[in-house]
Protein backbone atom coordinates (compact mmCIF):
# COMPACT_ATOMS: atom_id res chain seq x y z
CA UNK A 1 0.00 0.00 0.00
CA UNK A 2 3.01 2.15 1.09
CA UNK A 3 4.63 1.75 -2.42
CA UNK A 4 1.32 2.67 -4.39
CA UNK A 5 0.71 5.62 -2.43
CA UNK A 6 4.23 6.55 -3.23
CA UNK A 7 4.39 5.75 -7.03
CA UNK A 8 0.66 7.62 -6.86
CA UNK A 9 2.83 10.79 -5.30
CA UNK A 10 5.40 10.58 -8.00
CA UNK A 11 3.26 10.88 -10.91
CA UNK A 12 1.24 13.91 -9.85
CA UNK A 13 4.38 15.44 -9.32
CA UNK A 14 6.05 14.22 -12.66
CA UNK A 15 2.20 15.25 -14.06
CA UNK A 16 2.66 19.31 -12.08
CA UNK A 17 6.07 19.72 -13.19
CA UNK A 18 5.52 18.96 -16.67
CA UNK A 19 2.43 21.20 -16.75
CA UNK A 20 4.48 24.03 -15.00
CA UNK A 21 7.22 24.09 -17.48
CA UNK A 22 4.63 24.10 -20.54
CA UNK A 23 2.58 26.88 -19.10
CA UNK A 24 5.66 28.80 -18.62
CA UNK A 25 7.00 28.82 -22.31
CA UNK A 26 3.33 29.25 -23.64
CA UNK A 27 3.23 32.61 -21.19
CA UNK A 28 6.70 33.33 -23.03
CA UNK A 29 5.45 32.50 -26.94
CA UNK A 30 2.42 34.43 -26.32
CA UNK A 31 4.39 37.45 -25.02
CA UNK A 32 6.58 37.21 -27.76
CA UNK A 33 3.97 37.49 -29.90
CA UNK A 34 2.68 40.36 -28.32
CA UNK A 35 5.97 42.12 -29.07
CA UNK A 36 6.83 42.00 -25.35
CA UNK A 37 10.46 40.79 -25.74
CA UNK A 38 11.84 41.52 -22.64
CA UNK A 39 8.80 39.53 -20.68
CA UNK A 40 9.23 37.38 -22.98
CA UNK A 41 12.60 36.46 -22.45
CA UNK A 42 12.29 36.22 -19.15
CA UNK A 43 9.86 33.09 -19.35
CA UNK A 44 11.47 31.51 -21.83
CA UNK A 45 15.19 31.30 -19.68
CA UNK A 46 12.63 30.08 -16.79
CA UNK A 47 10.94 27.32 -19.04
CA UNK A 48 14.53 26.39 -20.05
CA UNK A 49 15.06 25.96 -16.52
CA UNK A 50 12.55 23.62 -15.51
CA UNK A 51 12.43 22.08 -18.53
CA UNK A 52 13.65 18.59 -19.68
CA UNK A 53 17.09 18.02 -20.07
CA UNK A 54 16.36 16.88 -23.81
CA UNK A 55 14.26 20.75 -24.03
CA UNK A 56 16.20 23.20 -26.44
CA UNK A 57 14.76 26.57 -26.45
CA UNK A 58 18.29 27.96 -27.10
CA UNK A 59 16.54 29.43 -30.90
CA UNK A 60 13.83 31.35 -29.03
CA UNK A 61 15.97 32.60 -26.36
CA UNK A 62 17.83 34.03 -28.94
CA UNK A 63 15.71 35.71 -30.51
CA UNK A 64 13.64 36.87 -27.69
CA UNK A 65 17.37 38.96 -26.53
CA UNK A 66 18.07 39.92 -30.14
CA UNK A 67 14.35 41.97 -29.57
CA UNK A 68 15.35 43.15 -26.64
CA UNK A 69 18.38 44.43 -27.89
CA UNK A 70 20.46 42.52 -26.10
CA UNK A 71 22.93 41.70 -29.09
CA UNK A 72 25.72 40.32 -26.84
CA UNK A 73 23.67 37.68 -25.36
CA UNK A 74 22.10 36.73 -28.54
CA UNK A 75 25.56 36.29 -30.54
CA UNK A 76 26.79 34.14 -27.43
CA UNK A 77 23.63 32.17 -27.91
CA UNK A 78 24.17 31.18 -31.19
CA UNK A 79 27.76 30.72 -31.37
CA UNK A 80 27.37 27.75 -28.79
CA UNK A 81 28.14 24.26 -30.37
CA UNK A 82 25.12 22.77 -31.25
CA UNK A 83 24.53 19.71 -30.60
CA UNK A 84 24.10 16.74 -33.31
CA UNK A 85 24.93 17.55 -36.78
CA UNK A 86 22.74 20.05 -38.08
CA UNK A 87 22.15 20.55 -41.74
CA UNK A 88 23.49 22.64 -44.14
CA UNK A 89 20.24 25.12 -44.49
CA UNK A 90 20.12 24.68 -40.31
CA UNK A 91 23.77 26.64 -40.41
CA UNK A 92 23.15 28.94 -43.08
CA UNK A 93 20.39 30.35 -40.78
CA UNK A 94 22.70 30.03 -37.34
CA UNK A 95 25.03 32.59 -39.45
CA UNK A 96 22.94 34.68 -40.63
CA UNK A 97 21.60 35.13 -37.32
CA UNK A 98 25.39 35.50 -35.76
CA UNK A 99 25.90 38.42 -38.27
CA UNK A 100 22.85 39.96 -37.61
CA UNK A 101 23.89 40.46 -34.30
CA UNK A 102 27.16 41.65 -34.74
CA UNK A 103 25.70 44.05 -37.21
CA UNK A 104 24.00 45.40 -34.30
CA UNK A 105 26.97 45.58 -32.37
CA UNK A 106 29.52 47.45 -35.37
CA UNK A 107 31.16 44.38 -35.41
CA UNK A 108 30.91 44.62 -39.27
CA UNK A 109 34.36 42.24 -39.73
CA UNK A 110 32.30 39.68 -37.72
CA UNK A 111 29.52 39.89 -39.38
CA UNK A 112 31.25 39.87 -43.03
CA UNK A 113 33.08 36.35 -41.39
CA UNK A 114 29.52 35.18 -40.32
CA UNK A 115 27.67 36.05 -43.54
CA UNK A 116 30.16 34.75 -45.71
CA UNK A 117 29.62 31.42 -43.77
CA UNK A 118 26.14 31.71 -44.08
CA UNK A 119 26.45 31.77 -47.87
CA UNK A 120 28.84 28.20 -47.85
CA UNK A 121 25.82 26.97 -46.37
CA UNK A 122 23.32 28.53 -48.32
CA UNK A 123 24.56 30.19 -51.47
CA UNK A 124 21.06 30.81 -52.43
CA UNK A 125 20.27 33.36 -49.94
CA UNK A 126 19.26 36.40 -51.29
CA UNK A 127 18.98 38.50 -48.02
CA UNK A 128 21.96 37.26 -46.73
CA UNK A 129 23.61 38.74 -50.10
CA UNK A 130 22.34 41.61 -49.45
CA UNK A 131 23.51 41.75 -45.97
CA UNK A 132 27.08 41.15 -46.34
CA UNK A 133 27.45 44.01 -48.58
CA UNK A 134 25.75 46.19 -46.10
CA UNK A 135 28.22 44.89 -43.89
CA UNK A 136 31.37 45.39 -46.12
CA UNK A 137 29.87 49.15 -47.09
CA UNK A 138 29.65 50.35 -43.16
CA UNK A 139 32.79 48.25 -42.84
CA UNK A 140 34.56 50.43 -45.52
CA UNK A 141 32.61 53.73 -43.80
CA UNK A 142 34.35 53.08 -40.55
CA UNK A 143 37.51 52.53 -41.65
CA UNK A 144 37.36 55.94 -43.96
CA UNK A 145 35.88 57.62 -40.32
CA UNK A 146 38.84 55.87 -37.89
CA UNK A 147 41.48 56.95 -41.02
CA UNK A 148 40.73 60.34 -43.00
CA UNK A 149 42.48 60.80 -46.07
CA UNK A 150 45.66 62.65 -45.32
CA UNK A 151 45.25 65.12 -48.21
CA UNK A 152 41.73 67.30 -47.18
CA UNK A 153 41.03 67.90 -51.28
CA UNK A 154 40.58 64.41 -51.59
CA UNK A 155 37.58 64.49 -49.34
CA UNK A 156 36.22 67.09 -50.68
CA UNK A 157 35.89 65.06 -54.35
CA UNK A 158 32.77 63.87 -55.59
CA UNK A 159 32.44 60.14 -55.07
CA UNK A 160 33.64 58.34 -58.23
CA UNK A 161 31.38 56.29 -60.87
CA UNK A 162 32.27 52.28 -60.35
CA UNK A 163 31.02 52.12 -63.66
CA UNK A 164 33.21 54.92 -65.39
CA UNK A 165 35.59 54.43 -67.81
CA UNK A 166 38.79 56.30 -66.35
CA UNK A 167 41.08 53.09 -66.24
CA UNK A 168 43.89 55.30 -64.13
CA UNK A 169 40.95 56.31 -61.60
CA UNK A 170 39.72 52.81 -61.40
CA UNK A 171 43.41 51.22 -61.17
CA UNK A 172 43.54 54.12 -57.73
CA UNK A 173 40.58 52.60 -56.12
CA UNK A 174 41.87 48.77 -56.82
CA UNK A 175 45.24 50.00 -54.80
CA UNK A 176 43.54 51.07 -51.76
CA UNK A 177 41.24 48.42 -52.03
CA UNK A 178 41.92 46.27 -48.99
CA UNK A 179 42.83 42.51 -49.15
CA UNK A 180 39.96 41.50 -46.98
CA UNK A 181 37.78 43.55 -49.33
CA UNK A 182 39.18 41.80 -52.19
CA UNK A 183 38.70 38.50 -50.70
CA UNK A 184 35.30 38.52 -50.15
CA UNK A 185 34.89 40.24 -53.72
CA UNK A 186 35.74 37.25 -54.99
CA UNK A 187 34.21 34.86 -53.29
CA UNK A 188 30.62 36.82 -54.03
CA UNK A 189 31.93 36.36 -57.90
CA UNK A 190 32.45 32.69 -57.31
CA UNK A 191 28.98 32.36 -55.46
CA UNK A 192 27.18 34.56 -58.25
CA UNK A 193 28.88 32.37 -60.99
CA UNK A 194 27.37 28.98 -59.08
CA UNK A 195 24.04 30.56 -58.76
CA UNK A 196 23.57 30.88 -62.13
CA UNK A 197 25.25 27.84 -63.49
CA UNK A 198 22.97 25.41 -60.79
CA UNK A 199 19.63 27.69 -62.62
CA UNK A 200 21.32 27.21 -65.75
CA UNK A 201 21.58 23.51 -65.16
CA UNK A 202 17.93 23.50 -63.47
CA UNK A 203 16.42 25.06 -66.90
CA UNK A 204 15.49 28.26 -64.41
CA UNK A 205 14.01 26.74 -61.15
CA UNK A 206 12.93 28.90 -58.67
CA UNK A 207 15.52 29.67 -55.93
CA UNK A 208 14.96 27.94 -52.64
CA UNK A 209 12.85 29.62 -50.18
CA UNK A 210 13.64 30.32 -46.68
CA UNK A 211 10.92 28.39 -44.21
CA UNK A 212 9.95 30.06 -41.20
CA UNK A 213 9.72 28.81 -37.76
CA UNK A 214 9.51 30.13 -34.54
CA UNK A 215 13.03 29.07 -33.63
CA UNK A 216 14.29 29.94 -36.92
CA UNK A 217 15.80 33.16 -38.17
CA UNK A 218 13.28 35.85 -37.90
CA UNK A 219 15.87 38.63 -38.33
Amino acid sequence: MKSLITLLFILIFLNTFSQNWRDTLDIARKAYKSKEYPKALQFYKKAQKIAPKSIDLSNEIAQSSYKSKSYSDAEKIYTKPTIGKPDKFKNAQKFHNIGNARMKQQNYQGAIDSYKNSLRNNPFDNQTRYNLSEAIRKLEKQQNKNNPKSNPQDQNQPKSNPKSNNQPENKSQNQNQSPNQKSVDRMLDKLTKQESETKRKLGGTNKVEKGQVSSGKDW
